[in-house]
């Protein structure tokens, strides 16, 4: 394991945000500190939930197809299913 797929949600804008990283902690600090440009306006961002991924290739795989289904309750229920929702 090593990568993760995530999912934020900020109350500010009431907008949900999806990504991938290798590093979870730090990339959730890079958004709160208001330091990524299409995520900067909405800090506090709080984490909903992430999948943990074997690799890059299965993280970017998996990112695309939560994307293209551009449907809340779709990722939210897919994460919950293959990874752990916090709340």
């Amino acid at each position: 394991m090593g990568w993760f797929v995530y999912y934020l949600y900020s109350q500010k804008l009431d907008k949900y945000y999806l990504g991938k990283t290798n590093n979870l902690a730090r990339r959730l600090d890079e958004h709160n500190r208001g330091s990524e440009v299409y995520t900067k306006l909405g800090y506090p961002w709080l984490l909903i939930g992430y999948i943990e991924c074997n690799d890059s290739i299965e993280a970017a795989k998996i990112e695309r197809n939560l994307k293209k289904a551009k449907n809340k309750i779709y990722v939210r229920r897919f994460i919950a299913q293959h990874g752990k929702i916090i709340e």
